[in-house]
């Protein structure tokens, strides 16, 4: 199965806490939510019907539009958001909805790269 989600690649923020009287509350970000809420809505039509329960191979490649100034040479997105935190964000998003959990990613192949057009591309796939 093949997705792609147009947009500029967000990474998952970091959780927040708050105090609520004696105790501490750890919450997500409203932009990491509203990141994955953002991800789910766009790939919901291409989703399972019902969630995938055995080992899964992902593909996950990043894309973003080159800054004018760059070299036409300059193919690899080296700058920030690190890799594994937009990686976080799209195995959060499908959890539940591709796959009943992301542990069951046995295998990932992960890139960013510069193109013309920002976007996710995701290839899962279910290991027999």
């Amino acid at each position: 199965m093949k997705l792609i989600v147009y947009g500029e690649p967000i990474a998952k923020g970091r959780p927040k806490a708050a105090m609520r009287g004696k105790f501490p509350v750890f919450y997500t970000p409203k932009r990491t939510r509203e990141a994955e809420d953002d991800f789910v809505a766009h790939t919901i039509r291409e989703r399972p019907v019902k969630p995938l329960e055995g080992p899964v191979r992902l593909s996950i490649g990043f894309f973003k539009v080159k800054p004018k100034s760059y070299s036409k040479k300059i193919i690899f997105w080296t700058k920030q958001p690190d890799i594994d935190n937009l990686v976080k964000l799209v195995l959060d998003a499908m959890n539940k909805v591709f796959f009943v959990d992301d542990a069951q990613v046995v295998e990932l192949n992960c890139f960013k790269r510069y193109d013309d057009v920002s976007r996710t591309e995701i290839t899962i796939e279910e290991i027999k």
